[in-house]
């Protein structure tokens, strides 16, 4: 691999990283809209068949995304806080933006039931579970506070689960762990250590080692295993694939605005209150935000298109 394609593989990884600790944002969109999906899935599913190729492109992307996820999920922290709508505008803008390039994928392909179905079915999954989030509203904080034996094995399904989003368009790993009540424990567990351990008290290191340890398990686990389903799908039913993914987006765009995170962050509104900005204050910057980032990812899209255009165009003209 290439130096300059080795840089674009780690950025590549970076933006997943941060993708999938943003609620609603799905690690599997981001790797659509930078058109690394389709090489990152064949990359894990033939990564015993041809060991060194597939191992060469997936190092840079999985050391973009250790070193991204972490300090994002610090950040998030702090903007889940006061700055939620803000933030969650900027991304639903850049999904927004990067929709009609994802389109490009199925561009010219017929238009049939079957397709259709897939989409309105994907859109409902994504929608759905962002509204299944608000109604469940569960949450396990004390269940890692001192984990029985049991409560670690529980951790490797659960990060079973979060590994779908990351190969998955359209749906959010930190969604789903929003959905089983996961996603803040985990973030406030490892962050609260972080700092015991910088103040010199190490008691729950290594507890807390242990639960990530575990959770990562179930991650890896479901990544090959659901990369092998996607890789097999994009094979042999491409088309109604993209289709379904176009709908993963269009629903999970929508779930931005529709999760347990945010439902508690319009209460926080209702109750005429706000941490950072107030609320008509935090509006007008979401939804300037929104028109960047649908603004920034729509000229990106333009560009991939131009660049797309000129490599057709320069191996017709050398054929």
């Amino acid at each position: 691999m290439k130096v300059k394609e080795w840089f674009k593989a780690l950025l590549a990884g970076m933006a997943i990283g941060v993708s999938s600790a943003i609620p609603g944002v799905s690690g599997g969109t981001i790797a659509v809209i930078l058109k690394v999906y389709e090489k990152i899935i064949w990359s894990i599913s033939n990564v015993f068949k041809q060991f060194k190729k597939a191992i060469i492109y997936l190092l840079p992307v999985l050391l973009g995304v250790v070193i991204a996820l972490i300090p994002t999920m610090i950040l998030m922290d702090k903007a889940l806080e006061g700055l939620l709508f803000g933030v969650v505008c900027l991304f639903a803008g850049f999904i927004v933006g990067s929709i009609p390039g994802i389109i490009d994928e199925v561009k010219g392909e017929p238009i049939n039931r079957a397709n259709i179905a897939a989409v309105i079915v994907a859109l409902v999954i994504a929608l759905g579970l962002g509204i299944a989030s608000v109604l469940v509203k569960a949450d396990v904080s004390a269940l890692l506070v001192a984990p029985e034996w049991w409560v670690y094995l529980v951790l490797i399904p659960v990060g079973v689960v979060a590994s779908i989003a990351l190969v998955v368009p359209g749906i959010s790993g930190s969604m789903l762990l929003l959905l089983l009540g996961f996603y803040k424990p985990l973030i406030n567990t490892t962050i609260d250590t972080a700092k015991e351990c910088l103040a010199g008290n190490w008691t729950n290191f290594g507890q807390v080692i242990l639960i990530l340890l575990c959770f990562a398990a179930g991650v890896v686990v479901g990544f090959f295993l659901i990369s092998k389903l996607m890789n097999y799908l994009l094979t042999k039913f491409r088309q109604m694939t993209f289709y379904a993914i176009i709908g993963f987006v269009i629903g999970s765009t929508i779930a931005l605005f529709v999760n347990y995170e945010i439902y508690e962050y319009y209460k926080i509104w209702a109750n005429g209150a706000y941490v950072y900005v107030p609320m008509y204050v935090e509006i007008i910057i979401g939804v300037v935000l929104l028109i960047i980032g649908f603004i920034a990812s729509y000229l990106l899209v333009r560009y991939k298109r131009k660049i797309d255009s000129q490599n057709i165009q320069d191996n017709q003209n050398n054929a």
